[in-house]
């Protein structure tokens, strides 16, 4: 349908006086003899057909509309896509990045008189060094999973969960189990002992989580701790496992790799840890490419709603 060169004279006059000239729309329709009903259609219309078009100059921009495509293209409710192109190939700046961009989301949610469950983990570490003191208030810092020996990793989940305790001004609950056991009723035994029973519980209701998203290689975490041998290692990636969400292996498609592993895992399952299952938020940290894989399971699984990755991580997920 051809338009009509009064309709558009006016809609162009409209658009000139608004964005151009910056009159609010009352001044438009007040300058145009309109009402600010009509002057808002004449708007939009110019927005639709193309007439004015919008370009935001900063190179923030880039960050944006990937947020923006992952969010639509994996249905989470929020993601955070921190700048890291100047720092391809440097995987240790690279997860710092993450770690900020982690750390100023936390804060950004204002958290009090509240409860978050933590994961642990070299991001993890890496998040709880960049908060700031007062990210939150009298916050209850529960732990997810249960941790490794100090003596085979720097930094342990008890230090990491009590720097977000002491930086909230809360209190840190600690898991004091192994990760992984040797046989499921020592699990069952363990669960049943009061001050685990406690902090499990707190941890599944806590109405905040966050965790990274591990790898499945043999520099993971779990296998350089000892709780996974080479033999293990390779079952699970025979298996189809991608990687893990505190301590637990998945596959591409957000299922268990091994249930019998997983019965000798120590920690909140993962059925109770989807975002499904009303907690406010959950959070995913992850950066470099590397970490693709999990990162798609863990959505795939619905077990975050909340991404948080570097720039390099992102456009390996809108490729893929």
């Amino acid at each position: 349908m051809r338009s009509n060169p009064g309709d558009d004279r006016l809609l162009v006059r409209a658009a000139y006086l608004y964005y151009r000239l910056d009159l609010t729309q009352a001044q438009v329709a007040d300058r145009l003899g309109l009402s600010r009903v009509k002057v808002g259609r004449l708007l939009a219309s110019a927005l639709e057909r193309r007439i004015v078009t919008i370009d935001i100059r900063h190179p923030l921009t880039r960050l944006a509309e990937m947020e923006v495509d992952l969010e639509k293209r994996f249905g989470l409710r929020d993601v955070v896509v921190a700048s890291s192109a100047a720092l391809a190939g440097e995987d240790d700046l690279q997860l710092l990045a993450v770690a900020q961009a982690g750390a100023d989301y936390l804060t950004s949610l204002e958290l009090r008189h509240t409860a978050v469950a933590l994961g642990w983990g070299t991001t993890m570490r890496a998040v709880s060094a960049a908060l700031d003191d007062g990210w939150a208030d009298d916050v209850d810092v529960f732990q997810l999973n249960g941790a490794i020996p100090m003596s085979n990793y720097a930094t342990g989940a008890g230090e990491i969960m009590n720097r977000f305790a002491e930086r909230g001004h809360g209190r840190a609950h600690l898991l004091q189990v192994p990760g992984i056991v040797d046989r499921t009723e020592v699990r069952h035994a363990l669960e049943t002992e009061r001050s685990v029973s406690r902090v499990l519980a707190g941890a599944r209701a806590a109405p905040f989580a966050a965790f990274s998203l591990g790898n499945l290689t043999a520099d993971s975490v779990l296998v350089s701790s000892g709780y996974l041998d080479s033999e293990s290692l390779g079952a699970l990636q025979a298996s189809g496992a991608v990687g893990d969400i505190i301590s637990r292996f998945i596959g591409a498609d957000g299922a268990l790799s091994d249930t019998c592993l997983d019965e000798r895992t120590m920690g909140v399952e993962l059925a109770t840890l989807r975002a499904q299952g009303g907690r406010e938020r959950v959070i995913g940290i992850a950066a470099g490419t590397a970490k693709a894989p999990i990162a798609r399971a863990a959505m795939a699984g619905g077990y975050i709603d909340t991404l948080i990755v570097d720039d390099s991580l992102a456009l390996a997920l809108l490729a893929g």
